[in-house]
């Protein structure tokens, strides 16, 4: 008997830094979502898709469920609650012991709302104990009307492949949407930002706000090569003399590092220029 093929999307989602752009890279096999110690890294969805003869998995990494007054929380809001409300499967992270009431609510009441199947998964289970984690799980059974529990490591890949099947499971039975050599629908121009904007964030995370912005200004790409011209934007004059450090130290780092990062997503040798000016950051992200 033939296995009927599947397909949907699914988004994460959660509150800030309970590991969802760690899971999607998880869940892909390659990092495309960037991550760092600052909440609130992942400022719009990505899609992240994922092919097999199957199954086809749009994941959608959604921003952290934080509420805030300013234009770019409420960006972010509506950016995760437009996500749940239009997927097939809702991936529910949320971390044992360290969830804001409030805004769980919050992210519950819009993911009931929409009538979505979702799935619970406990992150971070390497580091809580079983009794903590039969606890949360016992807790949250009383949230909301999750189909499965599951307790979940994306650093360590303890219940990926598990949580993964779950979600195979659940998905409508349908054509693939996209080939299978589409791995998301971000472009280029987008990624190169985003590696460069992590690199600052692991690097200046204590000292910059969450409003700094990086403008991919050019990709020019080679046989053996690409050339990538790039704009970090800091929104007030202190702010420039951190990214770019003593005698420009710090520029020059955070271009190493994001330069190894591009390397292996455009598997070639990458040339990066980077300059820093100040400019309006909060409405580049509107």
């Amino acid at each position: 008997m033939e296995i009927p093929f599947r397909c949907g999307n699914v988004a994460i989602a959660g509150l800030p830094n309970v590991g969802k752009s760690t899971l999607l890279n998880s869940l892909l096999g390659r990092k495309l979502s960037i991550t760092s110690p600052k909440p609130q890294t992942t400022r719009i969805s990505i899609k992240g898709i994922k092919t097999t003869d199957s199954y086809q998995i749009i994941y959608v990494d959604t921003p952290g469920c934080h509420v805030g007054g300013s234009r770019v929380d409420k960006l972010m809001i509506h950016e995760t609650s437009s996500a749940v409300l239009s997927v097939d499967i809702v991936c529910l992270l949320a971390e044992p012991t360290k969830n804001k009431k409030s805004e769980m609510y919050l992210l519950l009441e819009k993911i009931a709302a929409g009538g979505i199947p979702t799935i619970l998964a406990l992150s971070k289970s390497d580091i809580y104990s079983r009794k903590e984690l039969l606890d949360a799980a016992d807790k949250y059974s009383g949230f909301g009307n999750f189909q499965h529990i599951i307790p979940i490591s994306a650093r360590q890949g303890e219940n990926i492949e598990k949580l993964e099947q779950l979600i195979v499971d659940s998905l409508p039975i349908s054509q693939p949407l996209y080939t299978p050599e589409q791995i998301t629908t971000q472009t280029d121009l987008f990624l190169t930002a985003e590696f460069i904007r992590e690199q600052i964030f692991l690097l200046l995370h204590q000292e910059l706000p969450y409003t700094i912005f990086v403008e991919t200004d050019l990709i020019e790409n080679t046989d053996d090569a690409v050339q990538i011209d790039a704009t970090i934007i800091v929104s007030k004059e202190n702010h420039k003399p951190m990214v770019l450090g003593k005698g420009g130290k710090m520029l020059k780092e955070i271009g190493t590092r994001a330069r190894k990062e591009l390397k292996a997503h455009f598997g070639k040798n990458v040339h990066l220029n980077l300059w820093v000016k100040i400019g309006n950051t909060e409405d580049a992200y509107l």
